[in-house]
């Protein structure tokens, strides 16, 4: 694969000039489940001596420029696919074959396992109510694939190119760290290799209660540095140890327990990483308890209860039993480019898309711990059309189909309350109810959990619901445009009251329903 090489005057130049001339800008980004406000450098980017406009351009990112993956390889003439349901970038070539993940530091050239560079993972990022884009470390793209890359600085943009040119001087390679701006501790990050004389050589775990778990970093030495963070999409607490490598630890401890799933871990030659894997964080905290031991304690939301069905007798509670055969298709509203209502809480954006994603996990969580079977149109920041939505279901022979959507209305702020839709054109017995009984089951038990205003149950010929072959429902949850209703729904307690009304509406419907064969 072919070398970047990059002069050293056009290193200099960019250090002194490319804060003058590349763009600052401040913007809202969306990332890992939130949104952010940036403020830093918006480059141009040159493929192969041609502009690309991408939906968001390259930008700095934990002081690493990111660009877009597939504006990128596409340009070069690769081909790149997006699997939805597993988060991976695949890209072909002639030359080289490439897999990584979001949110990942590991990838796959040509079937080789490599670590991508700078501990910056592929992202998805996107300006708000803009189109999703797979970033990665410009650093990943010259070192990695071989296309070459430079900085330009006067114009302020990362030009790439697939073939070959070379820069003089030859005697020269630096890394492309040179020619991004680096952390203030980072004297010469091309040269600099961080010791490993300081190897952790054990990683356990300990529960500590029913939602709690105290995971225990031991090394040989003493432990001078470690960083964490959290991420989410799945959810993750990381912690990051400088300078360190593993001695004689494997690669995952499975816990399945106190909701952690997983305490993962692996190295690089700048860090060593414990990962740990966990459903609904509630906070942690890392504590380094000796000079050669660190603890890192995590405790996790209680799980939601198993859904069991008030028949509107507080005295009188029935179980439901749960018919694995009879799949449930869940469609969170909007998504992808599409963000849906937007509202504000606390001085923060707030998008329908991603509320409408959260909840419907949350009611997918329920329903499979009541033993359902459960599938969802989208599982992330996607855009499925409105006919692929009820198609999938179809597809499917899905017994039940449900769209979850938040509410909105202009200048109207005390508008409030919850409502669900079904159509009129699908509201016929062929499985042995209707599609306005299901609506009235799930607004009924919304009702009981949320304490919201009733709205009532609607006919409107929404696309997803009058193109199922099965009874079919459209919630919708509250109104974003109600400061204190867009407040509750921001928070899990609220998500799951909405989740378990919705699930134990579509599980008093299900008792009924026979799916056609």
């Amino acid at each position: 694969m072919r070398k970047l090489r990059v002069s050293l005057i056009a290193i200099v130049m960019f250090l002194f000039c490319s804060v003058g001339f590349a763009s600052a800008q401040t913007m809202m980004l969306e990332y890992d489940g939130g949104t952010h406000e940036y403020n830093g450098e918006i480059y141009a980017l040159v493929v192969n001596n041609q502009l690309i406009n991408p939906p968001l351009s390259p930008i700095i990112f934990n002081d690493r420029a990111l660009v877009p993956v597939r504006e990128i390889f596409e340009e070069v003439g690769a081909t790149v696919n997006y699997i939805n349901d597993t988060q991976t970038i695949e890209v072909s070539s002639d030359e080289y074959d490439v897999v990584m993940r979001i949110n990942d530091n590991v990838a796959y050239i040509n079937g080789e396992k490599t670590n991508i560079p700078d501990n910056v993972v592929p992202k998805l990022i996107s300006k708000v109510g803009g189109e999703t884009k797979t970033m990665v470390p410009v650093r990943f793209i010259s070192e990695t694939i071989g296309l070459d890359v430079k900085f330009d600085s006067e114009d302020g943009a990362i030009l790439i190119d697939s073939d070959g040119y070379v820069i003089s001087d030859e005697n020269q390679e630096p890394s492309i760290d040179d020619v991004v701006p680096q952390p203030d501790n980072s004297d010469d990050s091309a040269s600099y290799t961080p010791s490993v004389e300081t190897k952790i050589t054990n990683v356990s775990y300990d529960i500590t209660g029913d939602n709690s778990i105290k995971v225990t970093v031991t090394s040989n030495a003493d432990i001078s540095s470690y960083s964490d963070f959290t991420l989410s999409s799945p959810e993750r607490v990381v912690v990051d140890f400088a300078g360190m490598k593993f001695d004689g630890v494997g690669d995952t401890l499975s816990v399945n327990k106190a909701g952690v799933t997983s305490v993962r871990m692996g190295d690089n030659d700048e860090r060593a990483r414990v990962v740990v894997d966990i459903s609904n964080l509630k906070k942690y905290n890392i504590e380094k308890t000796s000079n050669n031991t660190v603890v890192i304690n995590v405790e996790t939301k209680a799980a939601a209860p198993k859904p069991t069905v008030n028949n509107g007798n507080s005295n009188n509670n029935s179980t439901i039993t749960a018919d694995s055969s009879k799949l449930i298709v869940l469609d969170a509203g909007h998504g992808g480019s599409d963000s849906g209502a937007v509202g504000y809480s606390n001085g923060n954006v707030v998008l329908e898309k991603n509320l409408t994603l959260e909840i419907t996990y949350k009611v997918k969580e329920i329903l499979e711990n009541a033993g359902y079977t459960v599938s969802m149109t989208r599982t992330g920041d996607t855009l499925p059309s409105l006919v692929e939505r009820p198609t999938q279901a179809n597809a499917e022979n899905a017994a039940v189909f449900v769209s979850i959507h938040i509410n909105s209305v202009d200048n109207a702020p005390n508008a409030n309350g919850t409502e669900v839709y079904y159509a009129d054109s699908n509201n016929g017995n062929a499985y042995g109810t209707t599609s306005e009984k299901l609506a009235t089951n799930i607004l009924n038990r919304m009702l009981y959990y949320m304490g919201s205003t009733n709205r009532g149950v609607k006919t409107a010929e929404h696309a997803v619901t009058k193109r199922c072959k099965m009874p079919a429902a459209l919630t919708e949850v509250g109104f974003i445009t109600n400061p204190t209703e867009v407040y509750n729904m921001t928070t899990d307690e609220y998500q799951y009251k909405a989740a378990q009304g919705i699930a134990e509406g579509i599980m008093i419907t299900l008792k009924d329903i026979n799916v056609p064969q």
